[in-house]
């Protein structure tokens, strides 16, 4: 189909009412071959739990793609226009079981309102789930689970535009010739390309808008930084308004007739005032979005007959307070920003005309729907709005806050898992939480909501609520409610005597509803806190997850509340949070009032919102008060009176009034605690949020995604100074922020409280990350620790992450582990990646925190009970040479004979050189590279050698260790010398007083290595600072230990650091240490020594197949050491069979020493041999099975 006819029909299909018959001709065209059907049911042929929200639907027909997947194609009418809105739940579980009467697993479905006669509809895509498995054979398989169906829909209509439909559509139609493939039609309902699509188009607008403020005269008289800061908040906020007021215009809340219901606004009011706004020649910005922002949104009008009036628009305008409109210094200077920004008729990249803010939000659709696991909408939603906010950050200013934005999925799980512990440890075997009621629990917003909270006091034994059941209700709790809701209903017809019988049983756990009001009581008081707030993303999720499962009870609660009313109560109630960018802060308020008003439904009385100043609130989370400064109770609960006081306050003058006070007096405690501490505090969790402290002694939850940033990135700088004031026992300079970020998120919680960070993994093993390991092993209950390895969490940034769970007690149990760093899916959730996933075994301790599976955790202590760690050995391990200019002291060849040929004596300095990339397994590739060995340690007269002081002297000033600028290059970067020493500008950089070392027998290895590189070198070569030498005892010996296959997985899967991408990993010194290494004085030991002298004389002179076999030959030693045993019983032992192995010697010539090697090589590689048989079949050893299909993963 042509492009401009494939637009054509998008636009008459999804800019109109529904009309079935057009809407078949779509698919036809979508999809080529199709099976058509007139299936119709209606009555009784719908199933008795939908008839009450479903007029009738059809079945029109059926798609078989190229690989054979069946696709259902469907209509469904529904009998209202809210139940096209609202009921997501219902209309999903009426898919699913359509799904289940046809027996397919996907469809294409219309859902439209006889209501509305179809104006506005819904195109869907309904999946459902499956689940992997291996079976017997060790394959990835999938089978059919019970589990929810996933829905994405389009919203389409008379009301809504199809641009997003139209780009991710096109394409398939534009295909006419291929019938397209089920993955192809999910990726066109794909909401992360929107979401990419949207945030590029932001980017661009608040790139032009911070352009255009930058020629205002209140930010040209700023300074320097203080300009950018100015403008970028300015600009965020601004464009954060209008995306509201989008949402608002979606509710039709703006333009109301003075006469007509809230709810029956312009879809158009902002483009509608942007015309009048042309037609007349004045200024969009000044004249129009500032007295709507300023005064008609932020100002009550109760001195009028109808409050809800505003004059200057003659229409209705809804007073929302909440502060989101509350004009600051900036916004009240004298702004004009040119219409042409709002609205123009350039054209963009994608060809569409109008590049304005108007012109672009105007293109897609906003949908007030907030996002769900199950549920998505290709549209803005207010979900978006946060990873708009933090992809905004630019490069350099994301690396130095650490910030990345938390993907959807993790935040569900994280947040679903925050509240299943929680309420198993509140309602099972819990201590008391509560004290008796009292002033200090009611002060700060009254005591209207802890119902029963006498009998919470009370401790107990029993469990009340498995927490099989508590999962269900916060995993699954949602998918009941309308089935449930029926079931209740029959159930009191039954009690009625109004029927004898139902075929509907309750699906929420027996125990969970038995104890309904007790759960609903604890999720009303939970207490939660993001102290990294970012763009609310964690706050919003606990949000939607408490609601939920407070609404999946509502059904066996004698007093339920609307959804509106639970999320006004947890934001009052539940959530706190805290950021050090007042930006985040503006979005983190943002995202909580547009929860808010999305399940405002009471179109009499729209409330407005409340004050969220003390509730989420800009600061520093790890700089606060000294635990003993905090002694005036009666003044901090006064400030909590003030602060209720303050939070529903919406007259102008007395907010404004009652927020000094409150400021006035924390500042009074900050200051006075100053001159007690020494040091600048802008906020403390204690002070601010004191409430909490005083009805529970802390949080319940503390949760969210910590910056990732270097400690070391503050060096000398004052803010680091006083974070080590502060005695984070996990403080490392360097370490990572978000070390004391868990330290600070330990002490914020109650006891037995829970907290869930998503943070780099590097402390698993890092050598900072020991103090933060031994914090977590000395003072907390690790519950659940999930390690991505190095998998695209962050599509922004490769970054190493983990998921790390614990609570506040030192009650341990075994905590739940998985490794998915070769499981991560992104486009599966993270529950059934962990349920497709095996637990592992967590391998706990204060070296290192490494999840084996559990039969290798089994080898891994095997391995660790024979042997010793190399730390424990005589033996020196040293990096290479670090001359801080290889170019100048690494020289060729070429220029080593020229230097000796102009001075014989030149030759003391110059030395062989390897570097990491020339070390390979028990060979090396010499580069004909050398080095001018001018080390410190050497204490050298350079006028000694002349010819190498003049080399030397050409590199001019690059050569001086005093750190200077001496230049810059054609870009203009900085050239600088080299970094202050105390050395002489001839010497090398480190003073290499261990240089005797090189000249002995030795190991050399790379430190980098996609497999174990060690060569054992006797020539006296000494190694560049990429290379590592290792001396000391039984050199040879731990030759072949360290290239063998077992340690070289031991050392890869339990100690090395983790920190690298893909296949490579890192022999640190730090890690190294720590490998398990058994000692042997026997004949082994001796063949081993022996085998290394093998191995590296064939390697040398290129005999492949021989070195390859006596490299085996080693392998299988080794696991016979380790393992001497199992090869034992499973008749596998090598050594008793090999017999006397005729040694080679140095004093041989090669001639010599190759002929014994082959006589070796054809005695045992016999293929009646039984060391060959053996070294084949070692498999039929499971330890050594298990280890080899580990290597191959």
């Amino acid at each position: 189909m042509e492009k401009s006819q494939a637009k054509e029909l998008i636009r008459d299909i999804f800019r109109n009412r529904f009309r079935r018959e057009n809407y078949q001709l779509f698919l036809r065209n979508l999809l080529n071959d199709i099976e058509l059907r007139n299936n119709h049911y209606v009555g009784n042929y719908i199933a008795s739990s939908f008839r009450e929200n479903i007029s009738q639907y059809w079945r029109i027909g059926k798609y078989v793609d190229p690989d054979g997947y069946e696709i259902d194609l469907l209509v469904v009418e529904l009998k209202s226009l809210s139940k096209l809105d609202r009921a997501r739940s219902m209309l999903r579980n009426f898919a699913v079981s359509c799904l289940d009467t046809f027996k397919k697993d996907y469809a294409l479905i219309a859902f439209y309102a006889k209501e509305d006669e179809g104006a506005d509809w819904r195109f869907s895509f309904i999946k459902k789930e499956f689940q992997a498995f291996q079976d017997d054979k060790g394959k990835v398989k999938t089978k059919k689970t019970y589990s929810p169906a996933r829905r994405y829909s389009y919203l389409v209509g008379e009301h809504e535009t199809s641009y997003t439909a139209s780009r991710q559509l096109l394409p398939l139609l534009e295909r006419d010739y291929i019938n397209p493939r089920l993955e192809e039609i999910e990726a066109a309902f794909s909401i992360e390309k929107v979401t990419d699509e949207f945030f590029e188009q932001y980017k661009g607008l608040y790139l032009k808008l911070s352009e255009q403020l930058k020629r205002q005269p209140i930010f040209l008289n700023a300074l320097g930084d203080e300009t950018s800061n100015s403008v970028a908040r300015f600009a965020k906020k601004l464009l954060g308004q209008i995306v509201f007021l989008y949402f608002l215009q979606k509710k039709r809340w703006l333009g109301v007739a003075k006469d007509d219901k809230w709810g029956s606004g312009s879809r158009r009011f902002m483009r509608d005032h942007f015309g009048r706004i042309a037609e007349e020649g004045i200024n969009y910005y000044r004249d129009f979005l500032q007295y709507l922002f300023y005064e008609a949104l932020a100002k009550e009008r109760k001195d009028q007959d109808d409050p809800d009036y505003y004059q200057r628009f003659d229409c209705k305008i809804p007073f929302l307070n909440g502060g989101l409109f509350e004009p600051d210094d900036m916004q009240k200077e004298a702004i004009e920003l040119p219409n042409s920004l709002f609205h123009n008729k350039e054209k963009g990249k994608s060809g569409d005309e109008g590049t304005g803010i108007l012109d672009i939000f105007d293109r897609y659709n906003f949908t007030i729907k907030e996002d769900e696991p199950l549920e998505k909408e290709v549209a803005v939603d207010p979900e978006m709005l946060g990873k708009v906010f933090e992809n905004m950050l630019e490069g350099t200013e994301r690396k130095s806050m650490g910030a990345f934005y938390t993907p959807r999925e993790i935040v569900h799980y994280m947040c679903q898992e925050s509240l299943i512990h929680y309420l198993d440890n509140v309602l099972n075997n819990a201590p008391p939480v509560f004290n008796e009621i009292g002033h200090s629990q009611t002060s700060f917003f009254g005591n209207e909501v802890l119902t029963g909270q006498l009998q919470l006091t009370e401790e107990t034994e029993e469990v009340r609520v498995p927490k099989e059941d508590i999962e269900t209700l916060i995993r699954k709790g949602h998918l009941f409610i309308e089935h449930d809701k029926v079931a209740c209903q029959r159930e009191e017809r039954i009690a009625e005597g109004k029927q004898k019988t139902t075929g509907i049983t309750l699906k929420l756990p027996e125990s969970v509803r038995k104890n309904a009001q007790l759960i609903d009581n604890y999720l009303a008081s939970i207490r939660a806190c993001d102290p990294a707030i970012g763009s609310g993303a964690f706050p919003v999720g606990l949000l939607h997850e408490i609601v939920t499962a407070r609404m999946a009870l509502a059904e066996h609660l004698e007093h339920p509340q609307t959804i509106y009313a639970l999320k006004r109560h947890t934001i009052r109630e539940s959530l706190y949070g805290v950021d050090i960018d007042q930006s985040a802060i503006d979005i983190a308020r943002l995202r909580l009032w547009l929860s808010l008003i999305v399940d405002e439904e009471d179109y009499n009385t729209i409330e407005a919102l409340p004050n969220l100043d003390y509730k989420i609130v800009r600061g520093n989370s790890l700089i606060g008060l000294p635990s003993n400064v905090l002694k005036d109770d009666v003044a901090s609960q006064l400030i909590e009176i003030m602060k209720f006081d303050f939070y529903e306050e919406t007259e102008e003058l007395k907010r404004k009034e009652k927020r000094k006070a409150i400021d006035s007096r924390l500042h009074e405690f900050l200051a006075t605690a100053r001159q007690y501490t020494g040091y600048k505090v802008d906020f403390d969790f204690e002070l601010f949020f004191s409430e909490v402290w005083h009805q529970k002694g802390g949080f319940d939850v503390v949760i969210g995604n910590p910056p990732y940033v270097q400690i070391q990135n503050f060096s000398g700088k004052e803010i680091q100074k006083t974070w080590e004031k502060q005695n984070y026992e996990t403080f490392a300079k360097t370490g990572d922020i978000y070390c004391l970020f868990y330290e600070k998120g330990f002490r914020l919680l109650r006891k037995k409280g829970v907290l869930a960070f998503i943070t780099s993994n590097k402390w698993m093993r890092a050598g900072y990350g020991e103090k933060i390991r031994r914090f977590f092993l000395k003072q907390t209950a690790i519950c659940q620790l999930i390690d991505f390895g190095d998998s695209p969490i962050f599509s922004e940034a490769t970054t190493y992450t983990n998921i790390l769970l614990f609570e506040k007690t030192l009650w341990h149990h075994d905590p739940k582990v998985w490794d998915l760093s070769a499981a991560y899916l992104k486009a599966t959730s993270l529950l059934r990646m962990l349920e497709d996933n095996p637990q592992g075994t967590a391998l706990f301790s204060e070296e290192s925190f490494v999840i084996a599976a559990s039969k290798l955790a089994a080898i891994k202590k095997q391995i660790e009970a024979v042997g010793v760690p190399l730390k424990k050995w005589d033996i020196s391990m040293n990096y290479g040479i670090k001359t801080g200019y290889n170019d100048a002291f690494i020289i060729d060849g070429k220029k080593k004979d020229e230097l000796i040929a102009l001075d014989p004596k030149n030759v003391e300095i110059i030395k062989p050189i390897l570097r990491g990339r020339d070390v390979k397994r028990y060979s090396a590739d010499f580069a004909d590279l050398w080095l001018i060995a001018t080390f410190p340690a050497l204490d050298i007269n350079i006028d000694e050698y002349p010819a190498v002081r003049g080399y030397l002297k050409s590199f001019g000033k690059k050569l001086h260790q005093t750190g200077e600028v001496i230049d810059r290059d054609d870009q203009g970067n900085v050239i600088k010398s080299r970094k202050a020493t105390r050395n002489k500008w001839f010497e090398t950089q480190d003073q290499i007083a261990y240089y005797k070392e090189f000249e002995k027998e030795k190991i050399v290895y790379a430190e980098i290595v996609f497999d174990s590189a060690f060569y054992l070198d006797t020539s006296g070569i000494y190694p560049e600072a990429t290379a590592f030498v290792l001396t000391g005892e039984n050199t040879r010996y731990l030759t072949a230990l360290l290239n063998s296959q077992l340690l070289t997985f031991v050392f890869r899967a339990f100690y090395a650091g983790g920190d690298l991408r893909g296949d490579t990993f890192r022999y640190k010194k730090v890690f190294l240490q720590n490998l398990p290494v058994i000692k042997s004085t026997g004949q082994v030991t001796s063949l081993l020594e022996l085998l290394v002298d093998y191995v590296q004389t064939t390697k040398v002179k290129k005999q492949n197949l021989q070195s390859a076999f006596f490299e085996q030959l080693i392998d299988a030693l080794v696991y016979e050491l380790y393992f001497s045993e199992e090869l034992k019983r499973a008749g596998k032992e090598i050594q008793k069979h090999l017999g006397d192995v005729n040694p080679i010697s140095e004093h041989m010539t090669d001639t010599e020493k190759l002929a014994i090697i082959q006589s070796e090589f054809d005695r045992l590689y016999d293929p009646n041999h039984p060391v060959r048989n053996n070294m084949e079949t070692l498999d039929s050893v499971d330890e050594v099975r298990i280890i080899r299909e580990a290597l191959k993963r």
